[in-house]
């Protein structure tokens, strides 16, 4: 482990310069307390581990910089003194991916001088855009229950005669996942994983009995696309999950799903 004071650094990032890490999480820190006010690309459950591990070191400096391996992955920790509490930047990248330390250090500031001005995640996200790209190429959307509810859709505009008939299509693959669920065997723990057509699919992620497909061209590369489903997923379970345990048919409170939606993907 590396631990480092730290140094305002300030510098114009142009699109040119722009990084690909796996992960940023931003979380303040307020005694034995720890808020989580932003993050993308990383789990729930790797930006718990890393703030139980990191936390008294940073509580002990409040205000420095750590580099250090974890498994398979580099922990970049950036974190800042503002009174009461502690701004603390988690950055994850693979192990052997080289970065421009530079840039990370501006972004950081940039995110402190965000945060304490009270801004949106909006303009957070708009940030993060230069480490965390979005991916494109997903033409829609679906998320839906097994009892075939369509609990929200995000259509591209290239896709727009979709739009009406979303509920069809929500039937449809809930029904499909139902019937293959049963030539597979529900004791197998598998489920369907794509429906494909002439050159495009749905690729489906099942969740808690929550089906997410997302529809795109085949042959597409799917590692970094993946890896957001996952995460998307996550994210919408534990944003609704209570919603979900006592869902009465009103599908409204989804709809503010969208932006999370818009940090991952172009749809």
């Amino acid at each position: 482990m590396i631990v480092l004071e730290n140094k305002l650094v300030e510098k114009e990032i142009s699109a040119s310069e722009s990084m690909e890490l796996l992960g940023i999480g931003l979380v303040s820190i307020s005694g034995r307390r720890a808020n989580t006010i932003f993050k993308k690309g990383i789990g729930n459950g790797l930006l718990k581990t890393l703030v139980k591990f990191y936390k008294d070191k940073i509580i002990e400096k409040r205000e420095g910089k750590i580099i250090d391996l974890l498994g398979s992955h580099t922990i970049y920790i950036h974190f800042f003194d503002v009174k009461p509490d502690i701004l603390t930047i988690f950055y994850v990248n693979e192990k052997d991916k080289l970065i421009r330390y530079d840039l990370l250090c501006s972004i950081s500031n940039k995110l402190v001088r965000t945060f304490c001005s009270n801004s949106s995640d909006t303009e957070i996200n708009t940030l993060c855009e230069n480490i965390i790209p979005k991916v494109s190429g997903i033409s829609a959307l679906f998320i839906i229950s097994r009892a075939g509810h369509t609990l929200f859709t995000k259509i591209s505009e290239q896709k727009k005669f979709l739009m009406s008939k979303y509920i069809q299509i929500g039937g449809f693959i809930s029904a499909i996942t139902a019937f293959s669920q049963e030539l597979i065997g529900k004791e197998s723990g598998g489920h369907l994983e794509e429906i494909n057509f002439e050159n495009q699919q749905f690729i489906l992620i099942i969740k808690n009995e929550i089906i997410f497909a997302y529809l795109l061209e085949k042959n597409k590369k799917l590692n970094q696309i993946n890896r957001f489903m996952d995460l998307l997923a996550e994210e919408f379970m534990d944003s609704y999950r209570n919603y979900l345990e006592d869902f009465n048919g009103d599908i409204e409170p989804f709809s503010s799903f969208k932006p999370i939606v818009d940090k991952y993907f172009v749809i």
